[in-house]
């Protein structure tokens, strides 16, 4: 295959993985499932970091797109590239990355967060302070009765989910397309 048709193959694996998370979203938040909701942004999350990537690391793009659109990763000549690599770049271009990341990790992998039914995983989060910011700047303005502040639960967190999965995705289409751009000059 060429790079353009790899390209295409996960520009359209990406978009139909992101379709999927909107759907997630709205049926994890009527149920009250908060950990896939908190999974779901890491996923997308997960997207957009690795479009960060390619459109960063142009001498090996055509590579690690042949390599993800065969099943065999993110890699490049050097082996299978780690979240962390991606994460370090994607949050020079977008600081709230990280905070988002580091969340979502909690709802990924198993952790004390799973038991948010008995303990608010969003009070003992040691970067909480980073999150409100982040949350009350970028989206304050958008849900009635807020901003949050230091008593905030992970339920008041979690009527973010929405609008932070919609600036997520916002940022992860307008890189794709950039990405784009570059492959078909």
């Amino acid at each position: 295959m060429t790079a353009a048709e790899d390209f295409h193959i996960f520009r359209r694996t990406v978009k139909a993985r992101s379709l999927e998370h909107h759907q997630a979203m709205e049926i994890a938040l009527e149920r009250g499932w908060w950990a896939i909701a908190g999974s779901v942004l890491r996923m997308e999350l997960d997207s957009l970091i690795r479009v960060i990537y390619l459109l960063h690391n142009p001498d090996v793009r055509d590579r690690i797109l042949a390599s993800c659109v065969t099943g065999n990763g993110f890699t490049d000549d050097r082996g299978r590239i780690f979240d962390r690599r991606m994460i370090d770049l994607a949050v020079g271009d977008n600081s709230w990355v990280g905070a988002v990341y580091e969340f979502g990790n909690k709802f990924v992998h198993l952790t004390d967060a799973h038991d948010y039914a008995d303990v608010d995983p969003f009070q003992a989060y040691e970067y909480k302070d980073e999150v409100i910011d982040y949350l009350n700047q970028y989206h304050g303005d958008k849900l009635p009765g807020r901003p949050l502040g230091a008593d905030s639960t992970l339920r008041d967190i979690a009527a973010y989910a929405p609008l932070v999965l919609e600036k997520i995705t916002s940022n992860l289409l307008g890189y794709i397309e950039r990405v784009r751009e570059e492959v078909q000059t």
